[in-house]
């Protein structure tokens, strides 16, 4: 396997986390693999492979997909050889470039001709004949930021702090997040529906989720469950039943599957 990513112009930086590439040869069997909730948003192109992308909402084979954030597992199978092109995006970095509400987005893979149209046919067509990598980052780089709605990015810096808080401390209320904003709990939720298509308490346990699944691979003793207490976990029941929510599975089938994959499920 073959991975390349790189970071976006500045101008987009506060919006894209990175541009990444991905080139394999599966093989004749198909295979498959579990992408768990993180709070994050892939506009994704298949150059080469077909993929068949599944949650309780989607069963169909993209060619080019845009996948908001998701609070149930993704499973995604193909064969042969594949060729991805990918742009990650900040959780509330969607927003300044869609032309419709960011919610529609949430737990679902739409065809990216279903989101930007004729404009998705341009694109996929210009990286498609691209020379090079850093020649399909710099098409997205002029796509993106041709594409910008600046009107959009004018509360980028709440956007963030807000993200910045419910990921460091995702077990603190909502209302007191509210309240070392300045702002109302109303108007919290506004803005990360309008923004980020989610309730400031769904990202905060997306969050979570996140912290525990990585707590989950990395430790030693499965029996020691203090770090999950401390992100908000009122027990080991409560831990359980979250952690089945997101994923589709329990902890200890998750880590045996982690281990076994390198924790590339």
């Amino acid at each position: 396997m073959l991975y390349q990513s790189s970071k976006p112009n500045p101008v987009l930086a506060p919006w894209v986390e990175t541009y990444w590439q991905v080139q394999l040869d599966a093989g004749p069997t198909p295979k498959s693999e579990t992408i768990l909730p993180n709070g994050k948003i892939e506009m994704i192109f298949a150059l080469d492979g077909n993929y068949t992308v599944v949650n309780r909402q989607t069963n169909k084979i993209h060619q080019a997909w845009l996948s908001g954030i998701q609070h149930e597992p993704l499973h995604i199978s193909y064969k042969g050889k594949s060729n991805l092109i990918g742009i990650r995006f900040h959780t509330y970095g969607l927003f300044p470039f869609l032309r419709i509400p960011v919610n529609e987005t949430v737990n679902a893979v739409e065809p990216l001709k279903d989101v930007t149209g004729k404009l998705y046919e341009q694109l996929y067509e210009s990286i498609s004949q691209a020379n090079s990598t850093a020649e399909v980052f710099s098409i997205l780089d002029l796509f993106l930021v041709k594409n910008m709605d600046h009107d959009k990015v004018k509360q980028f810096k709440l956007m963030s702090e807000i993200t910045r808080q419910l990921n460091v401390l995702p077990e603190q209320p909502i209302s007191q997040l509210a309240d070392r904003m300045g702002i109302s709990q109303r108007h919290l939720g506004r803005i990360c529906h309008d923004h980020m298509g989610v309730t400031p308490k769904l990202l905060a346990r997306i969050f979570r989720f996140e912290q525990s699944f990585s707590y989950l691979y990395s430790q030693k003793d499965e029996d020691d469950f203090k770090a999950l207490i401390d992100l908000g976990f009122y027990d080991q029941s409560h831990f359980i039943k979250e952690f089945k929510r997101f994923s589709g599975m329990t902890p200890e089938e998750y880590k045996k599957r982690a281990v076994e994959s390198n924790n590339f499920l």
